[in-house]
């Protein structure tokens, strides 16, 4: 297996991409800048909703600020149906708001296409994803679509505003770290990566999207069978979602096949019979290649960052947050921390709105 091209090299592609984007030149990541509320949306001690809606768990939480702490109560959790319409999906937020709530915060999973009005992030959903098709809403902005189904039903206004789930993971570092200071990263199934700009602007680079590297012969070939070829090519390359892929076109059928990257983690373990040392070099690479981009946003924003992490891959992967850290030291001169925060998803959102 040949590496895919010098991380140093990489590191400097994906940099020079970020200045680019930034400068609103055309590029492979998708640089979508986010605007914050200037104020909060809702009084002090004031509860509000806050709902995490993810690819198939949904989790609902009342939530308020008391002085500098952010409480969260009545956590729940349950199941997602699959939202083949937008009417099953406003069905479903209606049978869930709970009484007396003024305001609602989305973490919402899915392509969005930021809108900031009415001192309110907003957003239009682009496209359906993870089998949900979410037909009729497509096009429409989320949260202004379910303030009017709201007021039509129930004759009451609420506020709605909404992020995307890599949005929230950076918002939710608020808690500790001033935002200058933040990001937030997934390396699991998917990836993706997004920053602070400035104190009140954020950007979801979609940045699997990437591809300024070398590809390898197995991401070609798993690309070519996708649903989407050629678009997400660092993604493919790297995630949870096809990391097994790769392995599995590289044994040939001399060891057996894989189902899941966990089962790759598995084999880099010895727990199951495999190709230990292709497994583990299959890791390696991917926990480099994530190296690049962490280093190219240390050298974009030029300072110190604590990335908030999620993602089973990043935090559980056979030596790979232990990789990840050891390469980005040698393709940046500027620190980082990887941190993980309890209920990020709902913080996050929660932050939307405080």
């Amino acid at each position: 297996m040949k590496p895919a091209a010098d991380y140093q090299t990489i590191t400097k592609n994906f940099t020079k991409e970020l200045i680019d984007a930034s400068s609103g030149k055309k590029t492979s990541l998708f640089f979508i800048v986010h605007q914050l509320a200037s104020t909060p949306l809702v009084s002090d001690k004031e509860k509000f909703q806050v709902l995490k809606i993810g690819g198939s768990i949904l989790q609902n939480a009342l939530v308020y600020q008391d002085g500098a702490k952010l409480v969260v109560k009545s956590m729940e959790e349950e199941h997602l149906p699959i939202f083949s319409t937008g009417k099953a999906f406003l069905a479903f937020i209606k049978a869930h708001l709970r009484k007396q709530v003024k305001v609602l915060a989305i973490n919402f999973a899915y392509p969005l296409k930021p809108v900031f009005e009415n001192d309110r992030l907003d957003g239009v959903l682009v496209t359906g994803s993870k089998e949900h098709a979410f037909s009729g809403l497509v096009g429409k902005q989320v949260g202004s679509t379910t303030e009017k189904f709201i007021k039509k039903k129930f004759n009451k206004q609420i506020v709605v505003t909404l992020a995307n789930d890599t949005i929230c993971l950076a918002l939710s570092g608020l808690l500790k770290y001033p935002a200058l200071s933040l990001a937030g990263g997934i390396v699991g199934t998917g990836m993706n990566f997004a920053f602070f700009l400035d104190e009140k602007r954020l950007v979801n680079l979609e940045s699997g999207n990437f591809n300024k590297f070398t590809l390898s012969e197995t991401v070609k070939t798993i690309d070519a069978k996708s649903l989407s070829p050629k678009a997400y090519l660092f993604e493919k390359e790297v995630t949870g979602a096809y990391l097994f892929q790769h392995y599995n076109l590289l044994t040939k059928g001399e060891h057996p096949a894989l189902v899941s990257t966990h089962g790759l983690d598995k084999v880099a373990r010895v727990e199951v019979a495999g190709d230990k040392q292709l497994a583990r070099d299959l890791m390696k690479r991917s926990a480099e290649l994530i190296s690049c981009q962490i280093a190219g946003i240390l050298n974009f924003t030029k300072r110190e960052m604590k990335f908030v992490m999620e993602g089973s891959l990043f935090w559980h992967g056979y030596n790979y947050r232990k990789t990840v850290a050891e390469t980005v030291k040698k393709l940046s001169k500027y620190p980082v921390k990887f941190i993980e925060i309890q209920d990020c998803g709902i913080i996050g959102a929660a932050k939307l709105v405080i």
